[in-house]
């Protein structure tokens, strides 16, 4: 539905290709349509659920990430099949260019999961086709019945932490000391994420990755680590990133991301990308311009902060 405009836009300090609205509402009608026409073996059917949103992502070899891709991705999730959702950014841009009678329907502000501010949702009416459903899915509707609803990709909040000068500490304590240290660590660790809503999914070594709900719970939890370790004379390095990943598996490119940000950071750092920090605007949460990196086997330069 989106492609990248010949021009490049500069957003702080990255370059950017700006995302402009490429297929008429039109192309979005035929899909529904022709799902709804389609006659599905043994009296099934397919629904789909599509989110579109006007922004400026950051390209990488793999697609595109950042906030406005997480936006869109929000704005999708909260619908069931046979749903056309959009942005008021995709709204303001497609009302007057409306053809063969379709409209928008005004569905208010929702707080959606991992968006800092609430966002104004607009439907797309499409003559024949069902306008009615249940209430969209939100932070406010959590508590609703779901089932049967596929989870597919969804917004995460990832954090990395690695002990710094672990290889050294091999050598100078010996493997039994060693591994007494690492339990201690591994275990320290474990109960700080846990208080702040954290789950470890992936522990290689002195290693942990972790996901969240939340981009501030995260950040907390980064500063609860760094502080906890010190106990074990112990100093970490972390990193945080937001992105989609699969509901059943946490991997691919924002998870990629996760741990080379944290191979950024120095000692006893908690370091964010520009996503994150984006994601808990109006938290109070203060940050350091770290600067422009290049990230290894990313493309581009991204642009990492300091929460302080």
């Amino acid at each position: 539905m989106l492609r990248p405009a010949d021009d490049l836009d500069q957003l702080h300090g990255i370059r950017r290709p700006q995302l402009v609205l490429h297929t008429p509402s039109s192309e979005r009608m035929t899909i529904q349509r022709a799902l709804t026409a389609e006659t599905w073996p043994q009296d099934g059917a397919v629904r789909v659920r599509i989110g579109i949103h006007t922004g400026e992502p950051i390209r990488t070899a793999e697609g595109y990430t950042g906030l406005d891709v997480i936006r869109g991705a929000c704005i999708k999730d909260a619908g069931l099949g046979g749903q056309v959702f959009l942005s008021k950014s995709t709204a303001v841009l497609t009302e007057h260019t409306l053809i063969d009678g379709l409209r928008l329907r005004d569905l208010g502000e929702y707080r959606l999961k991992g968006l800092p501010q609430p966002e104004r949702i607009f439907q797309l009416l499409i003559p024949n086709l069902p306008a009615d459903f249940p209430p969209l899915w939100s932070l406010d509707t959590r508590g609703s019945d779901r089932s049967g609803v596929e989870l597919g990709r969804v917004l995460t909040t990832l954090l990395s932490c690695d002990m710094v000068g672990a290889s050294a500490r091999i050598v100078a304590l010996g493997d039994r000391r060693w591994l007494d240290l690492q339990r201690e660590y591994i275990a320290l660790v474990r109960d700080t994420l846990a208080r702040h809503g954290g789950e470890a999914i992936n522990i290689v070594g002195d290693e942990i990755l972790a996901k969240f709900d939340g981009a501030g719970a995260a950040i907390r939890c980064g500063f609860a680590i760094r502080d906890a370790v010190l106990a074990l004379k112990v100093a970490v390095k972390i990193g945080i990133h937001a992105g989609e990943v699969e509901a059943t598996e946490v991997s691919g490119i924002t998870a990629v991301t996760c741990v080379r940000i944290r191979a950024i950071a120095q000692p006893g750092e908690v370091l964010v990308s520009g996503t994150v920090k984006e994601l808990v605007t109006g938290s109070g949460i203060t940050f350091t311009d770290r600067g422009t990196h290049a990230i290894k086997e990313l493309p581009a330069e991204w642009r990492l902060f300091a929460p302080v």
